[in-house]
C-alpha cells in the first residue's frame, strides 16, 4: 500500500505534570468510547505539560475532554500512513524540506510492516505543508 496522507484535526491539552494526570484524560475516553489515532505527551516546565491527541472522532474527544475541565484548544496536522519500508521517512521528509516547509515536530514509527507519521507545522505553514505532501482534501 503507498502512504497516504491526510490532513487531521489534533486536540492539544494543557495538563499538570502530576502522576495521573494523564490517565485521567485517557480513562475518560474509554469511558466515552473515544477511539485514539496517535497522542503524544511531554512535560513543559516544572508547572506545565501538555497532549496533544489525534482522535477518530474530534467531536467525541471534545465531549469527553468537556468532563475533566481541562484546557483544549484545536490544531491541524498532517498525518500519513502506509507500509513500513527503508525510506518512506525520509521521503515525506524531502519533500518537505524541498517545500521550504519548517517543521514544528514530527513522530515516526514502524510497527510490523506498518508505518505511520504525523508532521505539525505553524498554522501559517500548514497549507504549504499539506501541498508538499500532496494532500487535495
Amino acid at each position: 500500500m503507498a502512504t497516504q496522507v491526510k490532513k487531521v484535526q489534533t486536540l492539544v491539552v494543557s495538563l499538570t505534570p502530576k502522576p495521573g494526570e494523564l490517565n485521567k484524560v485517557y480513562q475518560a475516553f474509554k469511558k466515552n468510547n473515544v477511539d485514539i489515532v496517535a497522542s503524544w505527551g511531554y512535560e513543559m516546565g516544572p508547572d506545565r505539560a501538555q497532549a496533544i491527541f489525534y482522535p477518530a472522532d474530534i467531536n467525541k474527544a471534545k465531549t469527553a475532554l468537556q468532563e475533566l475541565k481541562v484546557q483544549t484548544k484545536t490544531s491541524q496536522a498532517c498525518y500519513a500512513a502506509g507500509d513500513n519500508k527503508v525510506g518512506v521517512y525520509a521521503e515525506l521528509l524531502d519533500k518537505v524540506s524541498k517545500a521550504g516547509v519548517n517543521i514544528h515536530a514530527t513522530d515516526a514509527f514502524g510497527v510490523g510492516n506498518k508505518f505511520a507519521t504525523v508532521f505539525f507545522a505553524e498554522e501559517k505553514d500548514y497549507p504549504a505543508l499539506c501541498k508538499a505532501l500532496g494532500v487535495t482534501e
